[in-house]
């Protein structure tokens, strides 16, 4: 009987310490809390991410995370996705390696590592080496669809949008598609711009623009819209009505080819500059840390004399080891070398960006702004935006998908259309707080570590020997 009562006791308990532990984990699990202790508050959200996760709590959305296994940075993002769980019920989250999923990292054209997926309902945002704010503006961009016009001019050999083929445009058009843009081929001398086109892209002509194309163009570009131009390096006395018209919003067309033999070290070839080297102040590569290339590229950079009202900014710049060289007739030889007196030594500038400043501004004052609070949505601009890139294969079916490339490429597609839904979030940094002790407080701490605390303990040390013995 004995026996018996007293296995009933170890069941007993055995019974309650699992309902307490059920309990206690469902309690967990659904009333879930952090707290963050430090002063920067460096482990939680800002009050705008908080929030727009507030205000979208009613939809279910899906966050793809391909991730190496056991990376490092893994665990920093799922720690941020699980501080946004709390504050967004309906968000779900999966990290998976593309190179143990293959299927599941081709199906959302997933070829690298780092890159994240944000689905909701039959909408999805692509982001690269995420950050709070990249995170939160996809959001913004998923609760509020927008579809932007993205004209391709045809009838001078550019690249074909639906071409499959190395020269070909296809993994471009595919990737703009997927961002919800409308893409349209147009022909600059019979249909103009429609107003459909927020931003036309000129991808690589082989042959020179008439006067009343370049009209076209400098109208749309006056009226605010977005062009993108990716000139390669042409034959001697080409092109010249492209160099023209460049120097009348301040940039320079080089009649060059860059020679970069750092490439070499990178497997490639001197013909293909490797750029890793980009403009942080510019929203086009503020953040981009990952390299790319430039096949057969030509120097593009800020004009001496600059344009009126369009301010023109440098974006990537080759090696310091690369040269722009102007003897071309040399280097189909392969004989080319750095001549001081007619090459432009590296870095050499590669793209640029041009904005035609608002009306009763200059660069000094845009220069002197004050930067907008944290959270502030920018406004929308009307000015005129204008990417030159020397080189067309970076965005091509060959290269697209190198590096960084494609990045890049849809990086200045979204500066171009003038995107505004943009959320602005600082990064959360520790203060650097120095602790500066005068020789008077030095000397109190010398005397209280060395003198006080010592005789504290051995007073209260001997009171409680005197105390036991009393007791005793």
């Amino acid at each position: 009987m004995k026996h018996l009562l007293i296995r009933f006791q170890i069941i007993f308990v055995s019974a309650i310490l699992l309902a307490t532990m059920v309990m206690m984990m469902g309690l967990v699990t659904r009333y879930n809390s952090r707290w963050d202790f430090t002063r920067e508050k460096l482990f939680s959200l800002s009050d705008s991410t908080r929030r727009l996760l507030e205000k979208l709590a009613s939809d279910k959305i899906e966050v793809l995370a391909f991730y190496p296994h056991d990376d490092a940075n893994r665990k920093k993002f799922e720690s941020f996705l699980k501080e946004a769980q709390l504050h967004h019920s309906g968000l779900k989250y999966g990290f998976y390696d593309p190179d143990r999923v293959p299927s599941l990292a081709k199906k959302f054209n997933v070829k690298d590592f780092y890159n994240v997926i944000l689905i909701q309902g039959k909408r999805k945002e692509k982001m690269a080496s995420p950050s709070e704010e990249s995170f939160v503006n996809a959001l913004l961009r998923l609760a509020q669809p927008k579809r932007f016009g993205i004209c391709f001019p045809i009838g001078h050999g550019e690249a074909s949008l639906g071409s499959e083929e190395r020269p070909g445009l296809k993994l471009f058009a595919q990737s703009l598609t997927e961002s919800n843009d409308d893409l349209h081929e147009i022909i600059l001398a019979r249909d103009g711009i429609p107003p459909v086109c927020e931003v036309v892209v000129v991808a690589g002509p082989h042959r020179d623009f008439d006067a009343e194309e370049f009209g076209v163009l400098k109208k749309a570009f006056r009226e605010g819209k977005g062009i993108f131009f990716t000139i390669d390096p042409m034959d001697p006395g080409a092109g010249k009505s492209f160099r023209d018209f460049m120097k009348e919003f301040g940039i320079l067309l080089g009649e060059d080819v860059i020679v970069d033999k750092m490439s070499r070290l990178a497997g490639g070839d001197f013909l293909v500059p490797l750029v890793s080297q980009y403009v942080e102040g510019h929203p086009i590569t503020e953040n981009f840390e990952r390299p790319s290339f430039f096949p057969v590229a030509r120097s593009v950079q800020p004009s001496t004399e600059p344009a009126k009202e369009i301010e023109v900014v440098p974006l990537a710049l080759t090696s310091s080891g690369s040269w722009a060289e102007t003897n071309l007739a040399l280097l189909e030889k392969g004989e080319a070398s750095f001549d001081r007196q007619g090459d432009l030594m590296g870095p050499v500038p590669i793209a640029v960006a041009a904005e035609m400043l608002p009306a009763g501004s200059d660069r000094n004052t845009e220069e002197k702004k004050s930067p907008q609070p944290e959270g502030a949505q920018s406004p929308k601009q009307n000015q005129g935006r204008m990417v030159v890139v020397g080189d067309s294969d970076f965005i091509t079916n060959a290269y697209f998908s190198l590096s960084g490339n494609s990045d890049l490429a849809l990086n200045i597609i979204r500066w171009l259309t003038q995107d505004d839904r943009f959320l602005s979030i600082h990064p959360r940094k520790p203060e650097f707080k120095p602790l500066f002790i005068t020789s008077r407080k030095r000397g109190m701490i010398l005397f209280v570590t060395l003198a006080v605390l010592p005789l504290s303990f051995l007073f209260l040390g001997s009171a409680g020997v005197l105390s036991r013995k009393k007791a005793a």
